[in-house]
């Protein structure tokens, strides 16, 4: 195992500020390890480089505006969102429910942007920035769904087995029925499986024939699993096509 260098610590301070939303030095020294004194120098330079502000009042820590200007980089370089931002637009229009664009990297679904349906009182996991495992999410299973069979087998078996809820896929038999089931149907869903009354209806993206990302629709169970649930998955099919086709340059 190689040896935690001085940048892994400061990335892992500043990872556990983002987790926390706000903190104090003794709760990152206590939560990392490290002692006090290296916190105080790994956040002396964090703020000096304004990748990190204290409140003067409450005394925590917390990330500044400089994560945000370098974030809305690395969104004005994927040329998926460019193409799916106004398909997503009109897609939360007709279906109603909250619309994610998601990539992938190391094996989890990476949400890089989100329409929301500002009418719903629903308030998700599933915000700009979140990962989630493939297993675990509708996203995930509709891209593991074009993979070949022992490919995603082989993930399968390597990840981590959460109980996210009482739906959540933890049995091989489960997973591999349900990525069928995708495969048959040409969509993916999520019922419950990562957010309790929450569902999911998703379908990959391609460019060039190669996958880019994916989209879904996002919102309670009850609403999205009924008799218009053919209707919604329908839309999202197409929209996703839109991007596809958009990407591609056709």
């Amino acid at each position: 195992m190689a040896q935690e260098t001085s940048l892994d610590k400061a990335l892992n301070v500043l990872e556990m500020i983002a987790q926390a939303g706000d903190t104090r030095l003794s709760t990152l020294a206590e939560a990392t390890g490290y002692p006090p004194a290296t916190i105080h120098r790994i956040l002396g330079v964090l703020v000096r480089r304004r990748y990190v502000r204290q409140d003067s009042a409450t005394r925590k820590y917390m990330l500044s505006l400089k994560c945000l200007e370098i974030s809305s980089r690395v969104k004005d370089n994927l040329q998926i969102i460019t193409a799916a931002r106004p398909v997503m637009q009109k897609l939360m229009e007709r279906a109603g429910e909250t619309v994610n664009l998601v990539c992938f990297e190391d094996m989890e679904a990476v949400y890089i942007d989100q329409i929301s349906n500002t009418k719903s009182l629903l308030r998700m996991f599933t915000r700009v920035g979140a990962r989630v495992p493939l297993h675990s999410s509708g996203v995930g299973k509709a891209f593991l769904a074009g993979r070949p069979p022992a490919e995603a087998l082989d993930y399968f078996r390597s990840a981590k087995k959460v109980r996210y809820t009482e739906n959540s896929l933890v049995k091989e038999d489960e997973f591999l029925r349900d990525i069928e089931e995708t495969r048959t149907r040409g969509y993916a869903v999520d019922r419950e499986e990562f957010e309790d009354g929450v569902g999911c209806i998703a379908v990959v993206i391609t460019q060039k024939g190669e996958v880019a990302g994916a989209m879904s629709i996002s919102g309670p169970s009850s609403r999205l699993f009924g008799a218009s649930t053919a209707t919604l998955a329908a839309e999202v099919v197409r929209s996703a096509a839109a991007v596809s086709q958009r990407l591609s340059g056709r």
